[in-house]
């Protein structure tokens, strides 16, 4: 690919710390994007002077179909680009259209029903939950005791188990897979995952989970046509047993913690020539934050929305996240335990 990048933001949310997670070259340039109308003047300066350059698209949800036509006017401008894929956007807008190719791709799911299809035979006794057919951060979600007949929602049945993402990203037929992100154990209270704790390496990953959670992410990513980020939700039950949740294929709430666990310039991974399974080099722990935003990079330390934190030890990570996020810190090291991890001032059917 080229060597100079031209990195086109449309998550508002990266803008306070983007810039430490790229492995910038000479003649690099970004530009916010933002997640509403585009500056179409600004979009062409950013590529004056370059004969042919790679965009690189960081999209949201909302900005999925957005971002496609803006890729085809910088095509059409001799660059290359990535961006994602008429079919990857499709499903990450359409979780009805996600579960059908669940299905058609053999991926295990949870049995789901959407009007008069899916594999959702009879509820029963079991616990259902109702997902809006086009939503995404768990709006709309709830459980149910029915199957809904509304045409924006789907049902799936309900299971108990131990969540966990792994972020992938692939451009020209290669694919790179970050190490999972642990998400805690599911409840029908249907905490949120960015409202939990996150972890990584995630506690108590044997080498034969890893394997099939970084597997089943690559055959997706291959099955999807995914053309840059894609973030795989797993659900592994207490036997052992594990599905496919969701697929967001864009950017996504567990990159910035899977790479700094990998420590990996998570933004510049269409530089790599290969195909690769990056390892957890460091311990990186996660919670939810309402304080002032702030970046250390030094000290591998950024603050949003959520709290990020990662150091070589579990000890260090568990020492910053109680200076900065108080009663919301780590108990113990959850990673030399082998214990499910506690929060303090967190009952434990609500975790952070």
């Amino acid at each position: 690919m080229s060597q100079v990048s031209v990195y086109l933001v449309g998550v508002q949310s990266l803008a306070s710390w983007f810039t430490h997670f790229v492995q910038w070259r000479p003649g690099d340039r970004h530009l916010h994007l933002g997640e509403g109308p585009v500056d179409t003047e600004a979009l062409q300066r950013s590529f004056q002077g370059l004969d042919v350059a790679t965009a690189v698209f960081l999209t949201s949800h909302d900005t999925l179909l957005r971002d496609r036509e803006l890729a085809a006017g910088l095509r059409l401008a001799g660059h290359r680009v990535i961006v994602q894929s008429a079919n990857a956007a499709s499903l990450g807008l359409d979780k009805v259209a996600m579960k059908r190719f669940f299905d058609r791709h053999g991926i295990p799911t949870a049995p789901w029903r959407y009007q008069d299809e899916g594999t959702l035979d009879g509820a029963g006794d079991d616990l259902l939950v109702v997902k809006g057919r086009n939503s995404t951060q768990s709006i709309g979600i709830r459980m149910a005791t029915e199957v809904t007949s509304s045409p924006q929602y789907f049902t799936e049945r309900y299971a108990d188990g131990v969540e966990y993402s792994v972020v992938a990203h692939r451009t020209a037929g290669r694919t790179i897979t970050l190490p999972p992100v642990w998400k805690g154990p599911t409840s029908p209270m249907l905490v949120p995952p960015w409202r939990r704790l996150r972890l990584c390496p995630a506690p108590g990953l044997t080498p034969a989970l890893d394997t099939w959670l970084r597997d089943t992410t690559e055959t997706i990513a291959r099955a999807a046509d995914i053309d840059g980020y894609l973030e795989v939700e797993f659900l592994v039950r207490a036997d052992g047993t594990g599905l496919v949740l969701e697929i967001n294929p864009r950017i996504c709430g567990t990159l910035r913690i899977a790479a700094l666990a990998a420590e990996v310039p998570v933004f510049s991974l269409h530089h790599l020539t290969s195909s690769a399974a990056l390892p957890a080099l460091r311990y990186a722990a996660e919670v939810p934050y309402t304080g002032a935003s702030f970046n250390d990079p030094a000290q591998q330390v950024y603050a949003t929305s959520r709290l990020t934190v990662a150091a070589p030890d579990p000890t260090t990570v568990i020492t910053a996240l109680r200076r900065h996020a108080g009663d919301r810190a780590l108990l113990y090291d959850p990673w030399t335990t082998g214990n499910a991890p506690t929060l303090l001032g967190a009952r434990e059917e609500t975790p952070l």
